[in-house]
């Protein structure tokens, strides 16, 4: 698995569209298993982050999203900014996780129950780390499980007067 030290952060973008293109590889394997995907992130919510890390991140999301869902569902991102931190969930109606399986839901030695990979979901940890932030794992209270990954901001300093 790659080590990641340090995000290399270009600068500001539109987190709706790197969510967009994180999903756009993976759309003729949501279709093919009937998964309908709501992207209910702001068009003008923008994020400072290493775009490439934070892609790859969105994308082993939706895979794992894609192995819960077998039969069909929904895969809904979200997001929220706060004074200093942006917040993008990825969300399934795939089967609920154990509590132990809550617990070890990024132990890079394995797969869940669910086939998303325990390396993938590190690698997730890691881009997170990278930027300083984390990801959280929590289940839905109608079914499936939400993955949210939280990435500090600059802070807007105020020229003084």
């Amino acid at each position: 698995m790659p080590t990641y030290q340090k995000c290399r952060c270009q600068g500001a973008f539109p987190l709706r569209q790197l969510v967009e293109e994180g999903c756009r590889p993976l759309a003729s394997r949501l279709a093919a298993q009937a998964i309908t995907t709501v992207i209910d992130v702001p068009a003008d919510q923008m994020i400072v982050a290493d775009r490439e890390l934070l892609r790859s991140a969105v994308q082993n999301l939706v895979l794992g999203a894609i192995a819960a869902m077998p039969d069909g569902g929904s895969l809904v991102a979200t997001s929220a900014s706060g004074p200093n931190t942006v917040e993008l969930e990825i969300a399934d109606t795939g089967e609920s996780l154990f509590d132990e399986e809550l617990h070890h839901a990024s132990d890079p030695s394995g797969a869940d129950h669910r086939g998303t990979t325990g390396r993938a979901l590190a690698a997730v940890r890691k881009i997170a780390e990278a930027h300083g932030g984390n990801v959280t794992v929590a289940n839905c209270p109608e079914g499936g499980v939400a993955f949210t990954l939280r990435i500090p901001q600059p802070v807007a300093l105020e020229a003084a007067a």
